[in-house]
């Protein structure tokens, strides 16, 4: 695709927005979601019941999340074929961190797809005969799911974290060398932060020892 310059930092912005805004969001929100599962299997269910029952939440997750999802990747695919993006490494303080970043987004949308499908699109779901805890701890107990799922939460972490470095960057808010230092700095934080609570809510739905704020019963002898 051939476009110009200035066409394609346009593009590149918008980009990046969706990434760090809708997306960036909706990611925090589902990490932060998915580690209730350490407070046991009813804190989580009652939490996702919770969202569930949130009134036009359906319309919500299509506008506000999926759209500028597709978006997001639809615009980085379409940068992917022009000529600028061979010298599109503005944004990153090394050439490597753009090439991880392509690499985690294409991982990335195979592993929404393949997430959707095995949670909201389930037939377990669909015919309302198990719960969610109950269907990840299940899907979570065959060690090619469970490795899955680890590198999906690793790469979404790291494409977060790693993203708010181009938000500082020529094709975002143009923040200058101190600016672009502190974003990177801040999306090292986020990545580590973001990437412990997603595998500690993986563990809790595989290992009981993991789910540390889940009450115990205390039997009298």
């Amino acid at each position: 695709m051939q476009i110009t310059d200035r066409d394609y930092a346009r593009l590149k912005r918008l980009q990046i927005w969706t990434g760090v805004l809708p997306v960036g969001l909706f990611l925090i929100s589902h990490l932060s979601t998915n580690a209730r599962a350490i407070a046991g299997a009813p804190a989580f269910d009652r939490g996702a019941a919770w969202i569930n029952r949130l009134p036009g939440i359906a319309a919500f997750e299509v506008a506000a999340i999926a759209l500028p999802m597709l978006l997001h990747v639809g615009i980085g695919v379409a940068l992917s074929t022009t000529a600028q993006a061979a010298l599109d490494t503005r944004g990153y303080p090394r050439p490597a961190l753009l090439i991880a970043q392509r690499a985690s987004g294409i991982y990335l949308v195979a592993y929404v797809m393949f997430h959707v499908w095995a949670t909201r699109l389930s037939p377990d779901r669909l015919a309302g005969g198990r719960d969610l805890f109950a269907l990840m701890a299940r899907q979570l107990e065959q060690p090619v799911v469970l490795t899955w799922h680890v590198l999906g939460v690793l790469a979404a972490a790291f494409h977060f974290g790693n993203g708010l470095a181009a938000l500082a960057g020529p094709w975002g808010l143009d923040a200058g060398p101190r600016g672009r230092a502190l974003a990177a700095r801040t999306g090292w934080i986020a990545t580590v932060v973001l990437a412990v609570a997603g595998l500690a809510a993986l563990l809790a739905f595989v290992d009981p020892a993991f789910r540390w704020l889940e009450p115990r019963t205390i039997v009298a002898r």
